[in-house]
């Protein structure tokens, strides 16, 4: 599939046959972009499209036509099949969650929601919301289905019926095929990644996992019944679909190439990554073990990164050491508690990063112990953080601005003496958010706060005039 190695983790997608030549299946790619691939089944070549509202529930080829509806989570989608542009739109008065769409007649299909007890009827003249009914029954394994082992029925045809087992935490997932008159389903096929889809497709079967970000794959199985007229035999297929995805994915020039994703990392006790330059690096679900002893803290030592993303993870406790970072994007993993930094350069657009050396644990007695870890640290004259020529969204608590290097037309510093007898309170700060920062500096110990203006924000004139304005107070340092 045509899945980039950085695609996120965890995004169910249905895939679905499109008549008898084409399916379509879906996927995530970047921080929230959904993507529709379309496989012709006659010659194995992808083509990719956008717009569809949410990853795929379902899909319907409209008859005697080049058209086809595509059900997101999030909305229906009516895909001119040529080109792959969507032509029309529907989100109001269809809710969300969906999951499957039904043709009614000629002119109506049904969206309905396995949380819901009404389908909503949608007239594909007018794209429009018509009117409600009861939803029907959903297809369910028979009972000599059931006794075979299937525990959901994912295709029929040619006297073949394709399902799945059920799913177990001890064991993957199996793919299972059963024909007419056997009382025992064959497993052609194990997905230890959960199983979402089988489809009868040319003389086997083509299965989908339930994370395609991870698998970057469809798994076939060939050889099950004779190939029909039209669609290339599976191993055919196959190596023509990877072929296809192969020189989709290949950067094109001028375009930066693929992120490298490291994903599901634990940094234990006496681990140190050390001596890496690297570039497009996007670190997914990482975590840091704590240290009984502070030479056993995990730390990141000696390392250069270009275009940094954190996805999911808490780094909270690390050791930073002589690492330079040239561009940096965070998301809710953006809160680093407790790290302890030596000669950290940041460099160019920093998004959604806040330090705070107070680490935060359950356990009191390891808190206590890396507050005093920290305490030590600020006996320590080395610098920590160069800020010189980064710009973006940062905020500092804790960390004493003289262990900082600054950009003065960006950074300023207001020390506690400064705020102790409230004049700040007086300034206007317009609609500038580092106000916070100063009504923290009063009622914390602090020394000073490092006060960070970013030039790329929606308040960005106000943080600038709020910095001037407390110079001019004498209330920030004057640099």
């Amino acid at each position: 599939m045509p899945v980039p190695a950085d695609a996120p983790h965890a995004a169910l997608s249905a895939t679905r046959l499109l008549g008898p030549e084409l399916l379509v299946t879906s996927w995530v790619e970047g921080r929230a972009t959904i993507r529709f691939g379309v496989l012709d089944l006659r010659d194995g070549s992808w083509r990719v499209g956008r717009g569809l509202r949410g990853l795929l529930r379902d899909a319907l080829l409209l008859p005697a036509s080049r058209r086809a509806l595509l059900l997101g989570d999030a909305g229906l989608v009516e895909v001119e099949l040529e080109s792959l542009r969507v032509s029309r739109t529907l989100t109001a008065g269809l809710g969300r969650d969906h999951a499957w769409l039904t043709p009614v007649d000629d002119d109506t299909v049904a969206v309905g929601s396995t949380g819901r007890a009404m389908e909503t009827l949608v007239s594909l003249d007018r794209f429009a919301v018509v009117g409600r009914r009861k939803r029907g029954g959903m297809p369910v394994p028979d009972a000599r289905e059931r006794r075979a082992g299937l525990a959901r029925v994912l295709d029929r045809g040619d006297g073949l019926t394709v399902g799945a087992s059920e799913e177990r935490a001890t064991a993957p997932q199996r793919l299972l095929l059963l024909g007419d008159g056997e009382e025992t389903a064959q497993p052609i096929a194990e997905l230890p990644q959960g199983l979402v889809d089988a489809l009868l497709v040319g003389d086997g079967v083509l299965a989908s996992a339930s994370d395609l970000g991870a698998a970057r794959s469809l798994t076939a199985v060939p050889g099950l019944r004779p190939s029909p007229p039209g669609p290339l035999p599976l191993e055919a297929l196959a190596a023509a679909a990877s072929a296809s995805a192969e020189a989709l994915l290949r950067p094109a020039r001028g375009r930066p190439a693929p992120r490298t994703v490291h994903r599901d990392r634990r940094l234990e006790p006496g681990e140190s990554i050390e001596g890496i330059v690297a570039e497009r690096v996007t670190l997914e679900d990482w975590r840091v073990a704590r240290a009984e002893r502070k030479p056993e803290r995990p730390r990141l030592s000696g390392i250069r990164v270009r275009d940094l993303e954190v996805r999911a993870s808490m780094l909270d406790g690390m050791v930073l050491e002589d690492v330079t970072i040239d561009g940096l994007q965070l998301d809710d993993s953006g809160f680093l508690f407790g790290c302890e930094f030596r000669r950290v350069t940041l460099i160019g657009r920093v998004r959604g990063l806040i330090l705070n050396p107070v680490l935060q644990d359950p356990d009191e007695t390891v808190a206590a112990r890396y507050a005093g870890w920290h305490r030590e640290r600020l006996d320590d004259p080395d610098w920590m953080l160069d800020l010189t020529r980064a710009t973006g969204d940062v905020t500092i608590r804790g960390y004493p601005a003289r262990f900082i290097r600054r950009n003065p037309e960006l950074q300023a510093v207001v020390t506690a003496a400064a705020v102790s007898d409230g004049s700040w309170r007086e300034v206007d700060p317009g609609r500038s958010a580092l106000r916070v920062s100063l009504l923290e500096l009063a009622h914390s110990g602090w020394e000073d706060v490092t006060l960070v203006a970013n030039p790329h924000g929606r308040r960005a004139e106000d943080d600038l005039r709020y910095l001037d304005a407390l110079r001019a107070a004498g209330i920030a340092e004057p640099d």
